[in-house]
């Protein structure tokens, strides 16, 4: 598999400049021009040197340049995670069927996957264009948790056998290990599953406090889980959790309040996940809804949808057995005195005080591209939030959009910053009403150039951040990342990501990366296009003129487009 570049200094540290260049003033851009070059003449040269070295080292070790210290990102967080990095993601499901019988079913489509996974019969996976795609995410296949731990979190691997595996099944925040392979590792039946399930049902008479210690932060989790784990039972719960392929819980509300107050259900209110599993599922028992709340250390949007492809096309086993094969369900337990009750409740109840300020909103906006015009549906939904931005917020600052990376060697994510010198011309003149038909074509082509160089390797955020990583590691200090424009830059007021259409995934809410940021994943439907906003109510004030510029953002375009005409082949 190609290894990710490393791209050239000159090239990075040129297209930085262009980045930066509508976020700054002139006196801004002069001083941070000056860094550059001084960086470009002194240590960048080095930099790159060592980040090369160090790149074909790693790729010795089946990993990128950027893995360990990407990772790192994720991992050294201390904040609790469904406010610092965790995802929400609404799954697409067949809603048929109800109760303990959808339980049943997306437990046995989700384990399969995983089952195939640990048998060594899955087929290796591939971009639509052939390329072979790494399958380093696919490693929380196996279970395994993230493991808070103080300075930095660790990850400890699930079991490798298909054999005899369990989930956890949440109720009412108390939890059951639950069977879900035999012997010879292959997915129990769905009956089985669904009358195990209903046993779980009619025992949990009370609520528990089950997943309570996961919203603590690391820091605070990792002092908790160690005196836990210090008894027997704590330490066999502790070792089960880990070893589960997943987490699903058995929910009552669905989309009680809307489709959005679901998605922040799912996102940021404590009982219904381990927020330290790669996956913990939520089931709408009355409703049908389907929703998963992921831990981001480990797996990406992408993954997860591939994940849900291949488990809609499970042949699904539906024996019925005399007795249910998955036994009997166990009961998991914390063993917890008073003295650490008071202790997690005081943190839970902080915990509950800034998740209660989070908000997500589904927007919806017309928009049909004119027929006969080259156009990007990508760029154009970027163009709409940057004409928002600009109106809302009377000026340009940095959005981060994420481009999928996986035919690289452990590849992850690559940031494109969408906010071109052309975009923003663009976008000004959409909200004076005078948009040409040059500017929108100039506005294409420079995002279709960020989206080539991205997916090239060719971006410049990583490469920015693996600099950084080895000025570090040589004693340097360079000035180009004390430099303002270096926050500008990496400051998102609106953190995007698009998984594209919703086939597997229906939308996703997370938490907004900057103050007074947004969270916006967006997606092109057939004649409209949906923005699904997350933020802070304490934040920010201004979410309904955005939400309303967003939509005279789109009339603009829309106009502006039809202007243009079909693009000249």
């Amino acid at each position: 598999m190609k290894s990710l570049p490393v791209p050239p200094l000159a090239q990075t540290l040129e297209r930085y400049l262009t980045a930066l260049g509508p976020l700054q003033t002139a006196h801004e851009r002069a001083v941070t021009g000056a860094a550059v070059t001084e960086f470009a003449n002194a240590d960048g040269p080095a930099c790159q040197e060592e980040l090369e070295r160090f790149a074909r080292a790693e790729h010795r070790r089946g990993r990128s340049w950027l893995t360990r210290a990407w990772q790192d990102t994720y991992l050294e967080q201390r904040s609790p995670l469904p406010l610092a990095g965790n995802v929400a993601f609404q799954l697409a499901w067949d809603r048929t069927r109800r109760g303990v019988d959808l339980a049943a079913d997306v437990a046995h489509r989700l384990a399969a996957v995983h089952l195939r996974h640990l048998r060594g019969e899955a087929r290796p996976e591939v971009s639509p264009r052939g390329e072979p795609l790494t399958p380093t995410q696919w490693r929380y296949l196996a279970g395994g948790i993230r493991d808070p731990r103080p300075g930095t979190d660790g990850f400890l691997e699930g079991h490798p056998s298909p054999a005899h595996r369990e989930i956890v099944v949440l109720r009412h925040n108390r939890a059951h290990a639950l069977a879900v392979s035999d012997a010879a590792g292959r997915p129990l039946p769905r009956p089985a599953l669904a009358a195990a399930m209903t046993q779980i049902l009619r025992s949990v008479a009370t609520p528990g406090t089950f997943t309570d210690p996961s919203l603590l932060g690391s820091e605070h989790a990792a002092a908790v889980l160690d005196r836990l784990r210090a008894e027997p039972a704590g330490a066999e719960t502790y070792r089960r959790l880990r070893e589960a392929l997943f987490v699903l819980d058995l929910g009552d509300e669905g989309e009680t309040g809307g489709t959005a107050e679901a998605l922040r259900r799912v996102a940021f209110d404590p009982g219904a996940a381990w927020v330290y599993k790669p996956l913990s599922v939520e089931v709408g028992l009355v409703d049908g809804f389907v929703a998963v709340h992921v831990e981001h250390s480990i797996l990406d949007g992408a993954t997860l949808a591939a994940h849900v492809a291949q488990a809609h096309l499970v042949q699904p086993d539906d024996r019925v057995v005399e007795a249910p094969a998955a036994g009997r369900p166990t009961e998991l337990v914390w063993p917890v005195d008073a003295r650490l009750r008071g202790e997690i409740d005081a943190a839970l109840q902080a915990y509950r005080a800034e998740a209660g300020r989070y908000r997500v909103r589904v927007v919806t906006v017309p928009f049909t591209a004119p027929a006969g015009l080259r156009f990007s549906h990508d760029g154009a939904m970027q163009w709409i939030m940057l004409v928002a931005q600009r109106a809302t917020w009377g000026r340009v600052r940095s959005t981060y959009e994420a481009v999928d990376m996986r035919e690289y060697l452990a590849g992850r994510t690559e940031c494109l910053r969408p906010n071109t010198p052309e975009a923003v011309a663009l976008a000004g003149a959409l909200l004076d009403g005078d948009a040409t038909p040059e500017q929108l074509e100039a506005a294409r082509g420079a995002h279709s150039a960020l989206v080539k160089a991205c997916k090239s390797g060719n971006g410049i955020d990583r490469h920015l951040f693996g600099l950084r990583a080895m000025a570090s590691r040589l004693g340097l200090t360079p000035r180009i990342f004390a430099d303002d424009g270096y926050r500008l830059l990496t400051t998102d007021v609106l953190s995007t990501t698009s998984i594209g259409g919703r086939g597997e995934i229906v939308r996703l809410a997370f938490a907004p990366t900057a103050d007074g940021g947004v969270g916006v994943n967006y997606t092109a439907d057939p004649g409209a296009y949906e923005f699904c906003l997350t933020w802070r109510a304490d934040e920010i004030g201004e979410i309904d003129a955005f939400v309303s510029h967003l939509r005279a953002g789109a009339r603009a375009l829309e106009e502006g487009a039809r202007r243009a005409g079909p693009t000249a082949p």
